[in-house]
């Protein structure tokens, strides 16, 4: 990727569209917000197919190649929630606070105050609204969740995740590091080696 590439980013996330910036970095990115003002609907049952309908959703309103992610908390103990419903746990507008507020009761309900999680990020790549052959990558990060929360930086379960080998949360550690260990990040280094 370089500096004439540009990449139009299908979603309305701040937290993840800075994430896209250092991760796509030289290239330009678009937020999908400066094209079309856009929710589509995640109808999908994988992270998958969710990523796929965000990226052929924006990619009607541009000619620009569409990176598009879906990414969840995964905790195999509460039988893999908040999963697909990451963003939407505790309702369909909740906040962040909201949904770390239901997934610390349900832990709590029993009797964990920490359990085994992973987070995961799929991306798809598309050049246009019909492209045949949609790129695909994803990304793992396994840690610990915990119903202590320590940092502000990052966004969403961040500062409940604590990465393994780490004794700190993604939202505590030097955003660098974070981007080398997250989800996100070993799913962009993936889509960097694809796209060589």
């Amino acid at each position: 990727m370089g500096p004439n590439d540009v990449f139009v980013i299908a979603s309305n996330n701040k937290g993840k569209i800075n994430e896209f910036k250092i991760l796509l970095s030289p290239a330009e990115i678009i937020p999908q917000n400066e094209i079309i003002q856009l929710e589509v609907d995640e109808t999908g049952s994988t992270f998958f197919e969710n990523a796929l309908l965000k990226a052929r959703g924006v990619a009607e309103f541009t000619d620009f190649s569409v990176i598009a992610d879906d990414s969840g908390l995964i905790v195999p103990g509460l039988n893999n929630q908040p999963g697909l419903k990451s963003a939407r746990y505790a309702s369909d507008d909740a906040s962040d606070d909201e949904n770390k507020e239901k997934l610390k009761s349900e832990m709590r309900r029993l009797g964990f105050e920490e359990m085994p999680a992973y987070f995961v990020c799929v991306l798809v790549m598309i050049t246009s609204k019909d492209d045949p052959l949609p790129l695909y990558v994803e990304g793992r990060s396994n840690g610990t969740i915990k119903t202590k929360s320590i940092g502000d930086q990052g966004f969403g379960y961040d500062d409940m995740f604590y990465p393994d080998g780490y004794n700190e949360s993604f939202a505590s550690i030097n955003a660098s590091t974070k981007l080398k260990l997250s989800h996100r990040g070993i799913a962009f280094a993936a889509l960097r080696e694809k796209l060589k």
